[in-house]
């Protein structure tokens, strides 16, 4: 997965906050549809894609085509590093056909999210967008990506506020997708208590879901 990312892959990010990792993705050489609401694209996404722009002159041109925006970036997608990024909004309560082009929509290798469902609230529509997804690019047949913190050690996989382990499988299996673990990590997060930050353990899974 990693190599075919970075050579030339069309990902979709949803969910991408500030960038980050649509700005990485694309720094190693994919190209990347950064998504979030808009206010998100319009305050933050596209100031950091503009601070991590590549000017044209410094990149060494190898083939007219390589140097030119992809079509489905096109008109204003941005040389980054290796690879290409643009960005847009993307409500995940609104159909996709609404907001996405079909160029943007329907030649997607990868779909990627990082830490995107914390609150249990927001899985069904997330998963409704990669449904939506999965349907638009089915020729390409996607990938999802979905890195995942768990956040329930309070409650347990009983919590009615945030989204377990257990709550994506067992969504992801309704739908009729497979689901693989391609990574576990623990994890020391910091996190305010009491007035104090204190640290705490934690785990990230990375998971890969194919219709």
């Amino acid at each position: 997965i990693q190599k075919v990312i970075s050579s030339g892959a069309q990902l979709i990010e949803l969910g991408s906050g500030v960038g980050v990792v649509g700005t990485y993705l694309s720094a190693i050489g994919s190209q990347v549809l950064l998504t979030d609401l808009p206010t998100l694209v319009e305050n933050a996404i596209d100031c950091n894609l503009l601070r991590n722009k590549k000017i044209p002159a410094s990149i060494p041109i190898l083939s007219s085509d390589e140097n030119a925006c992809p079509s489905w970036l096109a008109p204003d997608g941005m040389r980054i590093g290796k690879g290409w990024a643009n960005s847009t909004s993307l409500d995940w309560t609104f159909p996709l056909d609404e907001q996405l082009t079909k160029d943007q929509s329907s030649s997607i290798d990868f779909i990627i999210a990082s830490d995107v469902v914390f609150l249990a609230s927001m899985l069904t529509s997330l998963l409704n967008t990669v449904q939506s997804l999965f349907n638009a690019s089915s020729s390409n047949n996607p990938s999802f990506i979905l890195s995942f913190q768990r956040r329930d050690a309070k409650d347990g996989e009983e919590s009615a506020t945030f989204t377990t382990v257990n709550g994506v499988i067992a969504a992801v299996e309704k739908r009729g997708w497979s689901l693989d673990c391609l990574a576990w990590r623990p994890v020391t997060v910091r996190k305010e208590a009491d007035g104090a930050v204190i640290d705490d353990e934690s785990e990230v899974f990375v998971f890969e879901i194919k219709p």
